[in-house]
């Protein structure tokens, strides 16, 4: 029987069946138009347009909880924001001096900052898929992006967040790009079917790249938007997702059950196609530039009307949000990364397991069951495959068998938090640009892996594009990361005893796919 199937029996979420699809309103939720928000300088989002003849998203109804429920309403909250390819340096608070991200800039001075927390792959699909179920990248079964055809499914045999909570009596939602199956509506790969009661999006992530998409999906349904035409058109498709996503959040809120909310919109992952230049307008830069920076400035005006609306509704001192990216800067588009310094004092892009391809970004945020860290920073190794085991320890759950430790601990300052014997990475060929090439010296269609444990890094490149056991035939780069964060001296060949303590790690951590 296989991990996933035992949890769900164990949970009774199998049996439930149904309960993991959406039940369907007859006619269009009542909530329409922009969200208010008060007193915030924010931007309201707009409308939708009347002449588009576009429904309103219909918000689906809650299911009813498959696990116990005597403590739900001590549960806390979760919400999830996931953005994508946004890069190290490319926030206020982590450096950046060009792009402007106030809001995201308030909520790392009201919580918790990590300086060492990663991504759990250079690239998006295995990336993101890690952070579901849980499981590195040696163990879940994505381990590269998929190709220009067809989405590479998440393992039948591996629970998601989203199946852990839904067992657990929360309502789950995801809002912007899926991408681990085909696009179509209602199968055994789609979000519904993965753990989400609420999905409103891109099914996958080639669809992901049309911010004027011509449709989206709602649940396993079809959501046309007349007149879009891929990257023009009269709606633009983070903003209804975002309006989805606080749709979410107000029903969830009358119905008086934990949620978790997972926003995972496509931005600033390239075309660099926005729906207004605003501040960049005027600046002196080139076009892909400026609308990189807009990307970016608009993500962060998402962020701070979700918070604001989690104060409105009254729900902020239970919620518990987090702020990442799946992985680092791209270059893409003709968006110019040095130009931003996006990857900070690091080394690598996207497709690099250097530095700067997988250090991110991560904010932890609740005004009231994080008060201990609020205003903090920590350079506690953390990464995102941890947060399945963190969400389970917070909700007073068991988490499936996964890769992860709890950060309980390192949230709420507890101190004595767990740590990780080492960190692991895999990089399958994904694509090709020029910084990415260059900084791993020709060898950037190779697969590669990479392991930190403690101060040290070990990063290996196999012989050829597939994997291979580590050994005789890869080529090896130590680097101490206190002394050297840059990644430009490569002990190797002065340290050849901590070089096969990291091989036996990346031997140790590679699992066959069934």
């Amino acid at each position: 029987m296989s991990d996933r199937r035992r949890f769900l029996l164990s949970t009774g979420l199998l049996a439930a069946g149904a309960a993991a699809f959406s039940a369907w309103p007859n006619r269009p939720s009542s909530t329409t138009g922009s969200p208010s928000v008060r007193g915030t300088g924010v931007q309201a989002l707009p409308a939708l347009s009347p002449q588009a003849e576009v429904r309103e998203p219909v918000v689906a109804a809650a299911p009813k909880p498959a696990g116990p429920a005597g403590n739900l309403a001590k549960r806390p909250n979760f919400v999830l924001i996931l953005a994508d390819d946004l890069g190290f340096g490319e926030v206020g608070c982590y450096g950046q001096k060009k792009i402007k991200t106030p809001r995201i800039d308030r909520m790392a001075k009201e919580g918790l900052r990590f300086t060492d927390a990663y991504a759990p792959a250079p690239v998006c699909a295995p990336s993101r898929a890690s952070l579901l179920t849980g499981l590195h990248t040696g163990h879940s079964a994505v381990r590269r992006n998929p190709p220009k055809t067809g989405e590479i499914p998440l393992g039948a045999n591996e629970p998601t967040i989203g199946e852990m909570l839904q067992a657990a009596g929360y309502r789950t939602g995801l809002f912007g790009k899926w991408g681990f199956g085909p696009n179509s509506g209602n199968n055994n790969t789609n979000p519904n079917a993965r753990g989400f009661t609420d999905f409103f999006g891109y099914m996958t992530h080639h669809m992901a790249k049309r911010y004027y998409p011509e449709f989206l999906w709602n649940n396993g349904q079809h959501y046309p938007l007349p007149g879009n035409k891929g990257d023009s058109g009269p709606l633009y498709g983070p903003d209804l997702i975002m309006q989805r996503a606080l749709a979410f959040l107000r029903d969830a809120d009358r119905q008086g059950q934990p949620f978790l909310l997972t926003l995972t919109l496509p931005l600033p992952h390239a075309p660099s196609v926005t729906r207004a230049l605003g501040q960049y307008r005027t600046k002196d830069w080139r076009r892909q530039d400026k609308a990189h920076a807009a990307q970016i400035t608009q993500l962060d005006t998402y962020v701070g009307t979700l918070l604001d609306e989690l104060r409105r509704l009254g729900l902020a001192d239970n919620t518990i949000v987090v702020f990442t990216s799946d992985n680092g800067p791209h270059e893409e588009d003709g968006v110019q990364h040095r130009f931003f310094d996006s990857n900070g004092p690091y080394r690598g892009v996207k497709r690099n397991l250097y530095e700067g391809g997988i250090r991110v970004p991560f904010i932890v945020w609740s005004p009231k069951l994080l008060r201990k860290t609020a205003k903090k920073r920590t350079t506690h190794p953390t990464i995102q495959y941890d947060l399945m085991a963190t969400f389970a320890d917070f909700a007073g759950i068991r988490a499936p068998k996964n890769d992860g430790l709890s950060l309980r601990k390192v949230w709420t300052g507890a101190g004595g938090a767990p740590k990780h014997e080492y960190l692991y990475w895999l990089r399958l060929h994904a694509g090709s640009t020029r910084s990415h090439r260059a900084e791993d010296q020709g060898r950037g269609k190779r697969c590669a892996a990479a392991v930190r444990f403690g101060e040290w890094k070990l990063v290996g490149f196999a012989p050829g594009t597939e994997y291979s056991t580590p050994g005789k035939k890869w080529t090896y780069e130590l680097y101490n990361l206190n002394q050297d964060p840059g990644e430009r001296r490569d002990l190797a060949k002065a340290r050849p005893a901590l070089v096969k303590r990291g091989e036996r790690y990346l031997k140790r951590s590679w699992r066959p796919l069934d």
